[in-house]
């Protein structure tokens, strides 16, 4: 339930932003930057993921990359300015708890609005190398082709 009720949130966020949608992805071009975001299911129990990618415009071909092989990744638990509470609506069990209405205005407010605000103006490597420093907190996965380019910059 929490899946589903998280896609219909995300895709009421990231649609106006300019976000394409393919399956539980939402992607785009912006500037010298691609950016995903992605709905992924908890191997463990019925709680699920929000993660994030960045890649160089020029590594996209046909508009389209995966999260997984983006060179900048994180998930939606390191922003600094999703709460614990935003973080829990994630959990199966939280869902249940909170009926389909409430949830769905929750997660809009405390999960899909902090992350569009997160990456939605970031366009650049400089906005990128911005983000991590400000608002992620230190488990993010940077590829070694970017690496160099992301902590030479500030």
């Amino acid at each position: 339930m929490v899946k589903t009720i998280l896609v219909e949130a995300l895709n009421e966020v990231f649609k106006p932003l300019g976000f394409r949608k393919k399956s539980t992805n939402w992607y785009r071009v912006s500037g010298d930057l691609y950016c995903v975001v992605s709905v992924q299911d908890s191997s463990w129990d019925e709680s699920c993921y929000v993660n994030i990618g960045f890649a160089p415009a020029a590594k996209v071909k046909a508009s389209w990359l995966p999260e997984s092989k983006c060179l900048v990744r994180f998930r939606a638990d390191t922003i600094t300015s999703i709460s614990r509470e935003g973080l829990d609506l994630l959990s199966g069990e939280v869902a249940e708890a909170g009926g389909e209405g409430g949830l769905r205005v929750a997660l809009v407010e405390k999960v899909a609005s902090p992350v569009a605000r997160a990456v939605n103006s970031i366009d650049n490597i400089q906005g990128l190398t911005s983000l991590l420093r400000t608002s992620i907190s230190d488990q993010v996965f940077i590829h070694r082709e970017i690496r160099d380019e992301l902590l030479a910059e500030g």
